[in-house]
């Protein structure tokens, strides 16, 4: 019976997010391939651009490793003939000890480093980067879902109150989806610092100021497309936010498929560089891109969970062999693990696997030892090695 029921609330959520990806029309093509995409040298040139058909974003050609969605069809292949090895224990004492949450508060956040950062679960990042605080995808809800009784459900909670963060210069958010953007997340932060700076992917401008933010004159959201950066100045110091491509899509509700687009973001101080992917796909052409021409990259957070089985996943999520080409390809010299460990997002690996498997492989990978790619605890500070 509960497994029924298990099937039946996975059901009602997919059948929300899951339907088929509109086509990339010939005239689409012309327009990706005048913008530098899909020209034969993908791994030069100028970053890619989403395709736009009226009012919705698409991944562009280039994006050779972009299936699309799993229709609505497949969803009972999903539910009835894979098997799913998820099994995240119930028992909360044994979660405590397979993946530790550390509580902290504002004076916690601190380091002697001129670059920190902390995982408060699933996407969120909170980094102090050359005296600026930023935060990368913050979500704090019970459900990440358009509805209290479906969708992914949090199993592992926040280390940190959102009452308990420091005063935040800026944030970045990746794209619209419910484990991504969280409503009410984004309304207490900005309430909490009326002079944070907003940065989002193009379309998602109107979404925040639904949500009164940037409309008073307080807080500001800048939006930017592929390739664009804007500014942020704090103390003197100026700092380039880059948008980035990613190969994902965008949905919150039944009609809006892919009307704001989707990122990744990248922080670039004076002496230090953040890389933060967002939600992706092997879109490995513009990895290599990004390495060399905003690369180096002294901390990058970078998925490594949400990614079984492969025909469901592959397309919008990678697995952990191929975060590491991610971290290997955009030549960071540290990188963090996250999108795992905190919410049932309907992928069928084992729960622990993202961690595990990164390890596993990062140890017998001798090219990259004088490079770190690991996970941390919820709530534990990481800190960046000193400059050589």
């Amino acid at each position: 019976m509960m497994r029924l029921k298990r099937y039946i609330l996975l059901a009602i959520f997919l059948i929300n997010v899951v339907m088929s990806v509109p086509t990339t029309s010939n005239r689409e093509k012309e327009e990706v391939e005048e913008a530098g995409g899909g020209n034969g040298n993908e791994d030069e040139g100028p970053f890619a651009r989403p395709v736009k058909n009226g009012k919705t974003f698409a991944n562009p050609p280039s994006f050779k490793n972009w299936g699309g969605i799993p229709g609505f069809f497949q969803i009972p292949k999903l539910l009835f003939k894979e098997t799913n090895l998820e099994n995240v224990p119930t028992d909360k004492r044994l979660l405590d000890v397979e993946i530790p949450v550390h509580n902290i508060t504002a004076s916690d956040f601190q380091s002697d480093s001129d670059l920190f950062a902390t995982w408060l679960g699933h996407a969120t990042v909170l980094v102090s980067l050359e005296g600026v605080k930023f935060i990368t995808d913050p979500v704090w809800a019970e459900r990440a879902s358009f509805t209290s009784f479906a969708g992914p459900k949090r199993y592992r909670p926040p280390p940190m109150e959102l009452e308990d963060l420091p005063e935040l210069d800026f944030a970045v958010v990746s794209h619209d989806h419910y484990d991504h953007l969280d409503a009410e997340a984004v309304k207490k932060i900005t309430d909490m610092n009326p002079g944070i700076h907003w940065f989002v992917p193009m379309g998602m401008k109107s979404w925040m100021e639904g949500q009164g933010i940037g409309i008073d004159g307080s807080s500001s959201v800048t939006e930017l497309s592929w390739g664009e950066h804007g500014t942020f100045e704090k103390n003197g110091k100026e700092f380039q936010v880059w948008c980035l491509p990613a190969q994902h899509w965008g949905q919150r509700g039944p009609f809006d498929r892919n009307r704001r687009l989707w990122s990744g973001w990248a922080v670039i101080g004076e002496n230090r560089r953040f890389y933060y992917s967002g939600d992706t796909g092997n879109c490995d052409s513009e990895f290599k891109k990004f390495g060399k021409k905003l690369g180096p990259f002294d901390l990058a957070a970078i998925p490594i969970g949400a990614y079984e089985p492969r025909w469901f996943m592959k397309s919008q999520h990678i697995n952990p062999e191929e975060a590491i080409g991610v971290h290997e390809m955009i030549r960071s010299k540290n990188s963090i693990g996250i999108h795992w460990g905190t919410y049932h997002m309907g992928s069928y690996e084992y729960y622990l696997e993202p961690r595990d498997k990164l390890k596993e492989l990062m140890d017998a990978r001798e090219d990259l030892k004088d490079t770190n790619f690991v996970t941390i605890e919820m709530g534990r500070i990481w800190e960046a090695p000193d400059k050589k």
